[in-house]
């Protein structure tokens, strides 16, 4: 039945504007459980990586609400958390899965390579970015709607267009945030202005990487998404 509406909704040419506002409305409910509850999941989730002795540090909307919000925006549905990918252990699941976090998704490149994952707690979201370096600089890897299909037929065929994240590579530090220490990159202000341009200190809502000088560049990876 899926399938079907699916495809008569693409026929008549509103699939997207469907998409976008059951999307509206899943942000609206997951923004109003993270203002309750994301300080929660956050310091469950440090504590996870604190025992490991990995430092798992603030990332995209997380990082900029500490820094210029300090606390979470207001609408963001989810927590971000980066950790470098040559540190992640082979027993992240199982220490994840101990603390109440239940593995929901992972984002993979075609040579199976995983860049993203999206944890379970308590109906709330956390995401964790893979950061790998090049040169002088970490990227993560977003991965973007598929030109022309929608998700679930793109992920059956050729995947989703990526681009990639470039930040400076600098060490991490632990800052108190809403009453934690959780880490953040050192060079949080060289960090911001790679993703959000030299204009993150302005609230914009409606925010699109495509209208500011940013260091996300389009690159040539098509990824897929697992479920669990």
């Amino acid at each position: 039945m899926r399938d079907l509406l699916v495809k008569i909704a693409l026929c008549l040419g509103i699939y997207q504007l469907i998409v976008e506002y059951i999307n509206r409305v899943k942000f609206a409910i997951q923004s109003r459980r993270m203002r309750k509850n994301g300080l929660q999941m956050l310091d469950a989730a440090t504590q996870v990586f604190d025992a490991m002795h990995i430092p798992a540090f603030l990332t995209y909307g997380a990082l900029l609400g500490a820094y210029r919000d300090k606390g979470f925006i207001s609408y963001d549905p989810d927590i971000d958390l980066g950790v470098l990918a040559d540190q992640i252990p082979n027993d992240l699941h199982e220490q994840m899965a101990k603390a109440g976090f239940q593995l929901h998704c992972q984002s993979v490149l075609a040579n199976g390579q995983v860049f993203e994952e999206t944890y379970i707690y308590r109906k709330l979201h956390l995401d964790i970015f893979y950061y790998f370096q090049e040169g002088n600089d970490y990227y993560s890897i977003i991965a973007r709607k598929h030109e022309t299909k929608e998700w679930k037929e793109a992920n059956a065929t050729d995947g989703f267009p990526c681009d990639r994240s470039y930040v400076p590579a600098c060490d991490f530090e632990k800052r108190e945030f809403l009453g934690l220490q959780v880490y953040m990159p050192i060079d949080t202000d060289g960090w911001l202005r790679a993703i959000y341009s030299d204009s993150y200190m302005t609230p914009i809502k409606n925010w699109n990487a495509k209208d500011y000088v940013t260091r996300i560049v389009h690159s040539n990876d098509r990824s897929y998404r697992r479920f669990f």
